[in-house]
């Protein structure tokens, strides 16, 4: 074979060389772009509408799940309260809805498993909770009565100035326009309760309270009208001429204010809260003038004891962080 045929396909090729050629000549460059599939139109338009219809679907089932979505944000839940409102048929109240009764108007909020709550003329009262473990309402203003019977602690109403925490009982609340509460007690015992400040009143008993201030020292009903003015006097300026007057016209009875005044006074004030309290409850012995001044919380739970209302370790194991 001719090594000119190899570079300029000049001269005799050597037989194996031109058999060779002939079998790689149907793979020679033709200059045409290789055509690996190309489908029918027919196969092609199936292929498309195919594909117009799958996103036109997936359009379809978004924009449905997005109205279900905003439908569903729009649809109150029902809470477990059933309402009367004027003397009408009975409807079901739903979370976040807002009762509002007229001068002469008033409504009658039932639930099987929590309770009665009455609402009186020119109130407003929100539901902003009600599940199995929590039942809240908020009264912005107006007065409500409520009798309930759920285990203590999961009814709640919050008002401007405090939240109102169940313990087992039955009891008034109102609130003025300006946001002042009063709170009164009929049968078992209500916490009112904000930021660190609590009180804690039983049946027969009152207790006031004020936006940024919380809730007053509770007092019993029957206390004499003097002392009931002179506590809330001390209440809103901390006057110490008030304080001494309040301590003189105390009873035995009215050693559930002074064990309150207790926690809400410092120093020479404290020790004669202390002093007044010594001589009206019959103190035990870990009781000492010393720990009470310091604040010892065991002191105090002990003097609370005494007062013959109930052992502190019942009503603070219901305690949570309302």
């Amino acid at each position: 074979m001719s090594d000119e045929y190899l570079w300029s396909s000049e001269g005799e090729p050597d037989a194996q060389v031109t058999r060779l050629e002939g079998l790689l000549r149907p793979l020679a460059y033709s200059g045409k772009a290789i055509d690996f599939h190309e489908p029918k139109r027919e196969e092609t338009g199936r292929r498309a509408g195919w594909l117009t219809w799958a996103a036109a679907a997936a359009i379809a089932a978004a924009a449905c799940l997005v109205g279900w979505k905003i439908q569903s944000a729009r649809r109150a839940v029902a809470s477990s309260w059933t309402m009367t409102l004027n003397g009408r048929a009975p409807q079901i109240v739903r979370k976040g809805e807002t009762i509002e009764t007229g001068k002469n108007g008033g409504a009658h909020l039932e639930s099987d498993f929590v309770g009665e709550v009455e609402v009186g003329p020119e109130t407003k009262l929100q539901v902003l909770e009600s599940t199995r473990e929590e039942q809240r309402l908020a009264l912005r203003r107006g007065t409500l009565h409520a009798f309930i019977w759920a285990p203590a602690r999961e009814f709640v109403v919050d008002t401007p100035a405090a939240r109102t925490v169940d313990l087992g009982c039955a009891y008034s609340l109102h609130v003025a326009p300006d946001g002042t509460g009063l709170l009164t007690v009929e049968a078992g015992w209500v916490a009112f309760q904000w930021r660190n400040l609590e009180s804690f009143i039983p049946a027969g008993a009152a207790c006031a309270t004020r936006p940024e201030r919380g809730p007053g020292t509770p007092h019993f009903e029957d206390a004499s009208p003097e002392l009931e003015k002179q506590l809330a006097r001390f209440d809103r300026d901390g006057d110490g001429e008030a304080l001494r007057d309040v301590l003189e016209l105390s009873r035995p009875r009215d050693a559930l204010t002074l064990w309150h005044l207790l926690g809400r006074t410092r120093g020479d004030k404290r020790a004669q809260v202390f002093d007044r309290f010594a001589g009206l409850v019959k103190l035990p012995a870990t009781v000492t003038r010393e720990k009470i001044l310091e604040g010892d919380a065991g002191a105090m739970d002990a003097a609370w004891n005494a007062l013959g209302f109930g052992d502190t370790d019942w009503w603070r194991g219901w305690k949570r962080p309302w």
